[in-house]
């Protein structure tokens, strides 16, 4: 795929795992990929500087967390959901991150396993994540953070959340690891449906699936759509 707003680069400060924290059977993403795809969302949405993302899949918070150290300069908001508590928790833990406390926390904790097991990999996180600290201290002003439960496929759960989202950026499930709770048929479609009530008539919507899954979209304009070997992204925006 041509990559039009993401240089090829190490991104390995920002492996899942390493300064990132992870648990088994929590989804990671490819970095390079998702900052292409907010490149391209910031490109289609009229605000530039001052970004509300929202990620109502947000499993741990991988995305958002990339994203966020990636584009601190741009993103002053980032709200995830999940409908899973043990996910929300984990999210918390890595948008954290993008403080210096929560940093200077994982660093300490990584000094510990280091002391403790005597790790290479320990050291390299170690420096990892003293490079991230280096990129929050750039910014005397952090993204507010906020994360919830909530089931994205249910009408009520954005019904009454008092903010709007500028982008909004999901990977839904799919897969061996992750699957959608529940019996509906058309998962992704209700799912835009109940984002409604969060988006303005400019936000702008990307969303990250299998190539099998269809996207209907009746009540959206599609702007961009793209292959990425198994993956597809659609980008879309609302009708007004």
């Amino acid at each position: 795929m041509e990559y039009k707003y993401c240089e090829n680069k190490n991104f390995e400060d920002l492996a899942c795992g390493r300064v990132i924290y992870y648990k088994s059977g929590m989804t990671n993403f490819p970095v390079r990929l998702a900052q292409e795809i907010y490149g391209r969302c910031l490109s289609y949405s009229q605000e530039k500087n001052n970004v509300c993302i929202y990620d109502p899949c947000c499993g741990g918070g991988y995305i958002l967390t990339v994203l966020g150290f990636l584009n601190m300069a741009s993103i002053k908001k980032i709200i995830g959901s999940d409908i899973s508590d043990q996910a929300v928790d984990l999210a918390w833990h890595n948008l954290s991150l993008l403080t210096e406390e929560g940093l200077k926390k994982r660093i300490k904790q990584l000094e510990n396993y280091y002391a403790q097991f005597g790790k290479q990999s320990h050291i390299e996180a170690i420096d990892s994540a003293k490079r991230l600290m280096n990129i929050v201290k750039k910014h005397d002003q952090k993204p507010a953070v906020s994360v919830f439960q909530g089931d994205i496929l249910a009408e009520e759960t954005l019904r009454s959340r008092d903010f709007k989202a500028d982008i909004v950026i999901t990977d839904v499930p799919y897969g061996n690891l992750v699957s959608w709770k529940g019996e509906e048929q058309d998962p992704i479609n209700i799912m835009l449906d109940n984002l409604m009530p969060i988006l303005k008539s400019d936000s702008v919507v990307a969303i990250c699936s299998d190539k099998r899954q269809k996207i209907k979209a009746k009540n959206f304009k599609r702007l961009d759509k793209q292959n990425v070997g198994k993956r597809k992204f659609e980008i879309l925006t609302p009708i007004a």
